[in-house]
C-alpha cells in the first residue's frame, strides 16, 4: 500500500533565550509564525528567520520549521 503526505500547514519557530533562572540556567521561549506557505523553499524560510532574528532583543538560539500534513493511502 502506497502512502503519501498531503501538506496542510507550515510554521516557523524561533527559539530565544530570554534570561536565566535563579540557578543560572538559561530560560528559553519560542516565538512562532504561522501560515508559512507549504511550498516555500527551506532556504527562503531560513532567510526570513534570519531577518526576524535581527529584530529580536533576546539572543536567538535556533530556528525550526514545523510542517503538518495528512497521510493518505493511494
Amino acid at each position: 500500500m502506497a502512502v503519501s503526505k498531503v501538506p496542510q500547514t507550515s510554521r516557523l519557530a524561533i527559539k530565544v533565550q530570554t534570561g536565566v533562572n535563579t540557578a543560572g540556567n538559561p530560560v528559553y521561549r519560542q516565538r512562532s509564525f504561522a501560515n508559512i506557505k507549504t511550498a516555500a523553499a527551506d532556504s527562503d524560510v531560513f532567510a526570513v528567520a534570519q531577518g526576524i532574528a535581527g529584530l529580536q532583543k533576546d539572543l536567538v538560539s535556533g530556528f525550526s520549521r514545523i510542517d503538518e500534513g495528512d497521510l493518505v493511502s493511494e
